[in-house]
């Protein structure tokens, strides 16, 4: 059933009706708006229950040798510590992502099955979490594995789904865009603050005593099913079926033209959009492998150096959860006073002031309030970070390869993905405190900081979006010179 809804012009558009009527009026302007907010929050208790089970293969793996408590120095199980257990999950994950990313994003681009691909990945995934319910001492070591490639598939989906953000852009506006960004991330860290509270009402109706992270993380893949499954099933519901963007070449596969075409768009981003999108997408390399390894590292270090675990991580990651929705709208209001770029800047100047005074000073369990008090930092920047990025990425993407390059976008954020979990855990085998491994992550920040200066004004990022796409070619192979300068026409689909 569809509704239609009038907006800013005398055109209407058709949109879908929620099948639970209580959920219309909180329907944005586009269906796949809508479905972009319910793919949202069903990444909010996903990313969550993630961290239960990590504590989770945390403690299995040290019961796997008799090593219990923190700050203690444990034997190898399998060749590493159980400390560099769930960096290592991240930097297979991310070597993963970076290999095969070019090849999903030609399945997005080259066909016309991106929502039902989407819709099937999302079951893939869910279909793993009902399965590490099963997470015990007898099975943890396979549940890490499933963790490494679900990692993958969360990406996977990620991208799929982020190629509808160029579109929504263009059919709300830019102003109306920066809003969305923000409630796109208050409403997922919203989901995932009510998951996580409700997992520790659960728990403590159920009897789970506080260090129980083995009991904690089976309730939480439990309570994920319950609250991600229904969330994606909205999302993809919402999304609409989309036309293949271009067409294969002939003679090519799917994974061979994905990375070709990855390295034909890159010359065509150095030659037309060197300082638009070409820095915004180096800079995103750095700065996305910083703030995607956060958590890997949040989880390792709050256990073994604050001796954080149990209710108490829990509640650690609900004020993180909780200050990254302030967080998202001053980002928003900052975006809105100057402009995304220079709110961006500003933000990654904060957080490498920040890890240095959190990561240097809190070394140690007797300091007990340092987490909290510090988290609630960590989750108002990070909560700047993430929508402002993605205003970025869906105003400045010149127009016909939205899907393709969301996918440079997300390849992106993937290459260096595996850099920082994996020199965390280089750092911890070899005994060096993992303070400095923290610390670390301001390499990266501060790398796309300094990029984030050789950006173009902002009016001239802007321009990318009011004119079709430079990088498309003609028949003949030449650029098309009628497209370089043919403006946009508004269709007055909302």
């Amino acid at each position: 059933m569809s509704v239609k809804t009038a907006e800013n012009s005398a055109h209407t558009v058709e949109t879908k009706r929620c099948p639970l009527s209580i959920l219309n009026k909180c329907l944005l302007k586009t269906d796949d708006a809508s479905g972009f907010t319910f793919f949202r929050m069903g990444n909010g208790p996903l990313l969550m229950s993630n961290i239960y089970l990590s504590a989770a293969l945390i403690t299995l793996a040290k019961k796997e040798i008799n090593c219990n408590g923190a700050n203690i120095e444990c034997d190898k199980v399998y060749g590493f510590k159980p400390t560099s257990l769930i960096t290592i999950i991240g930097t297979v994950t991310g070597l993963l992502s970076a290999f095969l990313l070019p090849f999903i994003g030609a399945i997005v681009d080259c066909t016309d099955h991106r929502r039902k691909f989407g819709a099937l990945v999302a079951l893939t995934m869910m279909t793993i979490q009902a399965t590490q319910v099963g997470t015990f001492q007898s099975t943890w070591l396979a549940m890490a594995v499933l963790q490494a490639f679900n990692g993958f598939f969360y990406q996977v989906q990620l991208l799929t789904a982020y190629s509808y953000l160029s579109e929504i852009a263009t059919s709300v506006g830019s102003n109306i865009m920066i809003r969305y960004s923000a409630n796109f991330t208050a409403v997922m860290f919203g989901w995932e603050v009510i998951y996580t509270i409700t997992c520790l009402v659960v728990a403590l109706a159920i009897g789970l005593s506080n260090t129980d992270n083995e009991g904690r993380g089976r309730l939480g893949q439990i309570m994920n099913c319950l609250f991600s499954g229904p969330c994606y099933f909205a999302a993809w519901y919402f999304f609409s079926s989309k036309p293949a963007r271009r067409q294969l070449e002939e003679g090519k596969s799917l994974f061979t033209d994905g990375f070709s075409q990855v390295f034909r768009t890159a010359k065509g981003i150095k030659k037309h959009y060197s300082s638009t999108l070409g820095v915004f997408f180096m800079a995103v390399v750095f700065c996305d492998a910083g703030s995607n390894a956060f958590a890997l590292i949040a989880v390792t270090y709050l256990m073994e150096v604050c001796n954080v675990s149990g209710m108490n991580l829990g509640i650690v990651f609900i004020i993180i959860l909780i200050s990254t929705i302030p967080g998202s709208y001053f980002g928003a209001w900052v975006s809105k006073k100057t402009n995304p770029i220079t709110s961006l800047r500003i933000q990654l100047f904060s957080m490498i002031c920040f890890n240095f005074v959190a990561f240097l000073t809190m070394t140690s369990p007797e300091q007990k309030l340092l987490p909290y008090i510090f988290g609630a930092g960590w989750g108002a920047l990070l909560g700047w970070y993430y929508p402002t990025n993605m205003a970025i990425l869906s105003m400045i993407q010149p127009k016909g390869q939205e899907a393709e390059l969301t996918g440079i976008f997300l390849y992106c954020s993937q290459i260096l993905a595996w850099l920082p979990p994996l020199v965390f855990t280089l750092m911890n085998e070899s005994g060096i405190h993992l303070k400095w491994g923290g610390v670390s992550l301001n390499v990266y920040f501060a790398t796309g900081s300094l990029l984030y200066f050789f950006v173009a004004p902002w009016d001239k990022c802007l321009d990318n979006g009011k004119f079709l796409n430079k990088m498309k070619e003609n028949t003949n192979g030449e650029d098309n010179d009628a497209e370089k300068s043919e403006p946009i026409v508004d269709s007055g689909r909302r």
